[in-house]
């Protein structure tokens, strides 16, 4: 019983300080993304088109670099993979072969956004941008295998 009540104890403890670690980086990336709008708008992006990069970029940044290890955003372009090929998928509001691509899209901008600031270095946007160039089409066939109510074998998905 004492071993057990430490252990929750442990857990609760792990739990709050991961809570922490990401209300902090939720709070850095609230003022990146106010940036990010303002970065946009100054290269004369209609006001749509900011706010879909935005809330593409949000979701990404909020939600799945949190998710499980609490990551910033300049520790979190290489997987994108994982990301638009499977847990946008699986987890995104709307995934579909069109949102898979203005997602990898946004992405790209953002951190092109990130290179002038510095946070990330070109090399790394450029494989980002190879990454996405190479594999979107195999994510969208994905997306679009996940919607197919004819999809008989969920297993046929990830393939």
């Amino acid at each position: 019983m004492q071993r057990s009540a430490k252990t929750n104890a442990e857990n609760a403890d792990a739990y709050e300080r991961h809570q922490q670690k990401c209300n902090e980086i939720r709070a850095e990336n609230s003022v990146l993304l106010k940036e990010f709008a303002a970065w946009m708008r100054h290269q004369d992006l209609a006001e749509d088109t900011v706010g879909m990069h935005l809330r593409n970029t949000a979701f990404y940044v909020q939600t799945y670099l949190l998710y499980e290890q609490p990551l910033r955003p300049q520790e979190g372009c290489f997987g994108l993979d994982m990301y638009l090929g499977s847990w946008f998928i699986r987890k995104g509001p709307i995934a579909t072969p069109g949102t898979v691509k203005t997602n990898g899209t946004s992405l790209i901008k953002f951190y092109s956004f990130l290179v002038e600031k510095g946070m990330v270095t070109q090399q790394q946007i450029d494989a980002m941008r190879k990454a996405i160039k190479t594999d979107m089409k195999h994510w969208q066939e994905r997306a679009r295998r996940y919607n197919d109510p004819e999809m008989t074998d969920p297993r046929k998905i990830w393939i």
